[in-house]
């Protein structure tokens, strides 16, 4: 998983492993501390422009003067990366270490300190050697010019007692694809650069305005097993047996385990699915800068950047700016709290694409074969987050997002499943659901009105019209009064949600309030189908004395069919165009915490009627989702997503949720205020120290699980700084 990213312009990098998550689990949190630079991913910031697949580096410190029985090698691996690179490297140095002598220690840094600034996006991290070496490496780095540029420091060490070489292996996979490519060291740059297309990616070393000393470099194909990960002991090898005196001794360049190298670059290009490796002489005083650089070309790679240090300045300077310009945190919001509120907008902005599509959450898993890919835009997740956006004065943002989604509008009006930072269709595994259009629309009105922007209105005109009517005229087959059956929020079954309906009520609210705004006609449809559905909202259909109805005509396999019937559950029946039946389940009474958003943040629940029922679904959600070890809220009962982690997300929901108060109702008693106040003092108790928000929490061991950041943890977080009263800090 990801620990944490910097973004910015038209590249996103991400610090973490690239463990498989399904093994990941017993490790989260923990595996990705001090990890380095991972993934990568330009000019755009969906899963469609990975660029980079694999990175993996180590220290290498050689003594100049070598005594019997010590040491002739100190490598230092950097925690993270790849498991198989790292497993590669480490048994080809225990082998090397085994057949020379004096050996070659392998040890690993320890991380001492990781700190994402919480009002600019720079990180900075310290790491402490192991073994016999004291050796202290500290980074600084952020992301301006297209380029992730880090200012390395390393102290400890005499450089007339030692010589150091950094080594970073790559496998580059441009456009999420890993072949027609190449891969080669360009000597006029003194970089390692995969291109393909208009993307290339390079690794630079400079000192000052020159380039660092390349001790080595050379790619490979991993078509004819010429791979560059396994070249790690025959560079190690050629290092130990470098001669100051006599210069260089060495056997051949025959890849073999028992071959020397020359130190010098060897600049044939590799093509197809390729990495290379290149070494770098590491000076052991003074500063140094590593740069991971996005161009359009190799030509680019020769134009010169700013200096690093005025960069690191520059981007302080406006990070803190943009931040001054956005609304505040209330006056009664404790300091830790409003730092991590700023983390959290630079985090949003982050996750914005130059497009102005907003992802769900970068990339963690590079083959995407355990996750369905987070990179991309769904219009709920970004329905939230525009709003937080909005909320906060985010408003030039919000207004670039959707402009964006006006690309991404179908035919018919709707908004689908999830779609690409170009505004096209993702792949899919449940493509209608009815909530996405409304959310869109629903958060759209919130921008005018928030920022008002009339003219943003008058630009989306078209855009709400169609979505509105789209909203007016889905009907269920099987039961006109309900609207389109489509998947729910956490894109699991099909059928009519209590979530969906109440987004499509607002949704259809918020046209309506929109065109009244503008001073434009109200389609009398629109107003017709409003009141239908805020009936429908509160009728018994979905709200009982005592429960809430999650579903309706929730459609089952046929072979759930027979057993669900033997429970003695209804079902109903209709075919589908092609004549095949469907089943349905007429009502479920599962407890889910999407249920809440009929009154946040949709507000459609009649609260003067529902108010004790509400209290009886906000008890049932604390008493059914709390988990039981590390605490914080689950989505649903038996929810099986990850072993039913609690989510940082319904956990704020359900705060939000418990302390809302309308100016018409009597608002929340004392245990829905309870509630709301242990939701909120677990969610902060459980933000990671570099103040990037998970998807979820590990149950048994509180730490960061499974995605992050999660944009929409984010929004919910802003959104909560903003509209918890003082009362749930108390």
């Amino acid at each position: 998983m990801l620990r944490l990213t910097l973004a910015r312009d038209h590249l996103l990098c991400g610090y973490g492993t690239n463990l498989d998550p399904s093994a990941d689990l017993k490790f989260s949190g923990e595996s990705t501390a001090g990890a380095r630079p991972s993934i990568f991913f330009g000019p755009k910031r969906d899963a469609l422009h990975l660029i980079t697949k694999r990175l993996h580096a180590a220290l290498v410190v050689r003594p100049k003067t070598l005594q019997d029985m010590q040491p002739r090698l100190h490598v230092l691996a950097f925690p993270g990366g790849d498991p198989e690179v790292t497993r590669i490297w480490q048994e080809q140095a225990e082998g090397l270490g085994q057949q020379i002598r004096p050996k070659v220690m392998v040890s690993e840094w320890q991380q001492a300190s990781s700190l994402l600034e919480h009002d600019a996006d720079i990180y900075q991290q310290e790491f402490k050697s192991t073994g016999d070496l004291s050796l202290t490496l500290r980074i600084q780095a952020c992301v301006s010019g297209d380029a992730l540029r880090e200012s390395w420091q390393l102290s400890g060490l005499n450089p007339q007692h030692y010589e150091a070489y950094l080594i970073y292996w790559l496998e580059s996979e441009i456009g999420a694809g890993h072949q027609m490519q190449s891969t080669l060291f360009y000597e006029p740059a003194c970089a390692l650069a995969s291109y393909r297309g208009p993307v290339c990616f390079s690794l630079q070393a400079f000192q000052g305005d020159k380039t660092l000393p390349t001790a080595f470099a050379e790619c490979g194909t991993w078509q004819h097993q010429a791979r560059t990960a396994r070249r790690f002991a025959d560079v190690l090898r050629s290092i130990w047996t470098r001669d100051e005196l006599v210069g260089m001794s060495y056997a051949g360049v025959q890849k073999s385990a028992s071959s020397w190298l020359p130190l010098e670059p060897n600049s044939l290009a590799a093509l197809g699915r390729t990495d290379g490796i290149i070494a770098w002489h590491a000076p052991l005083d003074g500063t140094f800068e590593l740069r991971f650089r996005l161009t359009k070309n190799l030509d680019q790679l020769l134009e010169p950047m700013a200096p690093l240090e005025g960069t690191l300045r520059s981007v302080r300077e406006s990070d803190q700016k943009w931040l001054r310009g956005l609304k505040q945190a209330p006056s009664f919001v404790p300091a830790p709290q409003q730092k991590q509120y700023q983390r959290t907008l630079l985090t949003l902005k982050q996750m914005q694409d130059p497009t102005g599509g907003i992802i769900a959450a970068p990339e963690f898993h590079y083959d995407l074969t355990h996750c369905g890919g987070y990179a991309y835009c769904w219009g709920r997740d970004a329905g939230f987050i525009s709003y937080a956006m909005d909320i906060c004065g985010m408003y030039e943002e919000s207004a670039h997002f959707y402009r964006y989604m006006q690309k991404c509008q179908s035919a018919d009006g709707s908004f689908l499943h999830r779609h690409d930072m170009d505004g096209n269709l993702g792949s899919s595994w449940g493509l209608l659901q009815p909530d996405e259009t409304a959310s869109v629309v629903f958060g759209l009105w919130q921008h005018v009105k928030l920022a008002e922007n009339k003219a943003l209105a008058e630009e989306l005109k078209t855009m709400v019209e169609k979505a509105a009517d789209w909203m007016t005229r889905s009907r269920h087959p099987l039961d006109p009064e309900l609207p389109i059956p489509g998947f729910d929020l956490w894109e699991e079954r099909e059928g009519v949600h209590y979530y969906s309906v109440a987004a499509l009520a607002a949704g259809l609210k918020a046209a309506i309030d929109l065109y009244s705004y503008m001073k434009w006609t109200v389609p009398a449809a629109w107003e017709t189908r409003a009141k239908e559905l805020i009936t429908l909202c509160n009728s018994e259909r979905f709200v009982k004395k005592d429960r809430f109805a999650r579903t309706l005509l929730r459609r089952v396999s046929p072979y759930q069919r027979s057993a669900i019937e033997n429970q003695g559950e209804s079902l109903r029946m209709h075919r589908s165009a092609a004549g095949r039946p469907i089943y349905s389940l007429e009502q479920d009474y599962v407890v889910d915490i999407s249920q809440v958003a009929a009154v946040y943040p949709y507000e459609v629940l009649d609260l003067k009627k529902h108010r004790a029922a509400y209290n009886d679904l906000l008890d049932a959600v604390m008493q059914r989702l709390w988990r039981a070890e590390a605490g914080g809220l689950g989505r649903y009962e038996a929810d099986h997503y990850r072993d039913g982690n609690a989510w940082i997300l319904t956990t704020i929901w359900l705060a939000l949720a418990a302390a809302y108060k309308h100016d018409d109702e009597s608002g929340p008693k004392e245990k829905q205020w309870q509630a709301a106040k242990t939701a909120w003092q677990w969610t902060l108790q459980h933000v990671p120290a570099e103040g990037q928000l998970p998807e979820q929490v590990d149950p048994k061991t509180g730490r960061p699980s499974w995605v992050m950041p999660l944009t929409w943890s984010h929004a919910m977080f802003a959104l909560a700084i903003q509209q918890l009263p003082k009362e749930v800090y108390s």
